[in-house]
């Protein structure tokens, strides 16, 4: 039912600032970035509608082929930050290269079932700031439950644990975390327009060692995807998310409101690969003023896939 091309990716900034942690700043950047391609590659498609003159509107129960046991995927994204640092003055900016390679396993699927076990390997290299070099690995186990024959009704729920260390192997190893995740998702076409919606809600808890980084969080994502051509899509993405830290440096109780709003333009010429160009905002609002800050970044995303 849903054509799309996923490819979750581990994407995180190292810092030297002074004002806010390192850690928090490299964490941060790593999930606003892993959700930033989410919304680039992933389109999702609601079922289509046909009309009967009879019968009227008519919605088409389209189920999702039986997923592949195994796959195997590969990114190349080339992204522009404009605030490397994450602070809130004497901002600097920065390109930076992302590889990634993954291996997706499903032990087995049924109707409405699907677990699905992930490891990805990454790579970040910077052009300007060599200190934020640095790799990370992650295994998620993700299980997804249809509520709904059309699949346009799902939910997730996942656990992912995750290492970041330097390439200089005098440093090494500078933080491992696990991250909860719970989410629903409703996916529905505009009546007979080329627009589809996506809407996820959901909550999640990253707990880490550093653990200063460590909070609970509830998010909305929303998307509309409208199809150009068949395999040429346009789609504008907004994700506000209220995030209440439990161990943060300030010794303060940290709340944050953090909001995403960005647009995709994405090319899938098949079923192995795609290419997309995507431009997003990210504004962080806390209680904490250090902590405050704006974002803007470009990207130029080449993703590929095997399955079988």
């Amino acid at each position: 039912m849903r054509n799309r091309l996923v490819v979750p990716a581990l994407c995180v900034f190292l810092s030297a600032v002074a004002s806010a942690p390192a850690q928090d700043v490299r964490v941060e950047t790593q999930q606003q970035a892993q959700a930033r391609n989410e919304n680039t590659l992933e389109q999702p498609e609601a079922p289509e509608e046909v009309t009967d003159p009879e019968l009227g509107d008519i919605n088409v129960v389209s189920r999702q082929p039986r997923p592949k046991m195994f796959t195997f995927s590969t990114g190349q994204t080339f992204n522009y930050s404009s605030n490397a640092f994450l602070v809130r003055d004497d901002t600097e900016s920065a390109f930076f290269w992302n590889g990634r390679v993954g291996a997706s396993f499903v032990p087995y699927a049924t109707r409405n079932f699907t677990p699905t076990l992930t490891f990805d390997q990454n790579w970040f290299r910077y052009d300007r700031f060599s200190e934020l070099n640095f790799d990370s690995q992650s295994l998620q186990l993700d299980l997804k439950y249809d509520l709904n024959r059309d699949d346009t009704w799902y939910v997730i729920g996942s656990y992912a644990i995750a290492r970041l260390y330097s390439p200089d192997a005098s440093t090494g190893e500078f933080y491992r975390y696990g991250f909860l995740n719970g989410s629903i998702t409703h996916l529905m076409r505009l009546g007979t327009t080329p627009i589809n919606l996506g809407m996820t809600s959901g909550t999640y808890w990253r707990h880490g060692d550093p653990s200063l980084s460590d909070r609970v969080s509830g998010y909305l994502n929303v998307s509309a995807i409208y199809s150009i051509r068949e395999n040429i899509q346009l789609s504008g993405f907004t994700r506000p998310e209220l995030q209440h830290y439990t161990h943060d440096a300030s010794g303060s109780s940290r709340e944050d409101f953090n909001l995403t709003v960005g647009a995709t333009l994405s090319w899938t010429p098949n079923q192995y690969m795609a290419l997309a160009a995507t431009a997003s905002y990210i504004g962080n609002f806390s209680t904490v003023s250090e902590r405050r800050y704006d974002l803007v970044t470009p990207s130029l995303v080449l993703a590929a896939q095997f399955a079988f």
